[in-house]
């Protein structure tokens, strides 16, 4: 089962809930106990843990070498074009 953020619509408070899919409509709202909630949505996230695409640290030419023997050997991979446009 999936965590859901739900939206008070009568309070406007912003709480998960940890139910199926076919719960999450009749979820009470831990502030005033209405029903009256909606799937709440954020409006972006960041990839938490991906430090290299995010910009905060760079690829290493050591590791460049081994992702271009991964691609030499392996016809299908295309790690090594991803990593060399940065």
């Amino acid at each position: 089962m999936p965590f859901y953020d739900l939206k008070c619509t009568d309070c406007g408070n912003v709480f998960n809930v940890y139910c199926s899919m076919s719960e999450r409509t009749n979820q009470a709202c831990p502030s005033c106990e209405s029903k009256n909630t909606e799937t709440h949505f954020q409006s972006s996230s960041a990839a938490i843990g991906d430090s290299v695409r995010l910009g905060v640290r760079t690829v290493d030419d050591g590791f460049r070498e081994v992702l271009s023997k991964i691609h030499n050997n392996n016809y299908r991979s295309n790690l090594a074009n991803k990593l060399s446009r940065r």
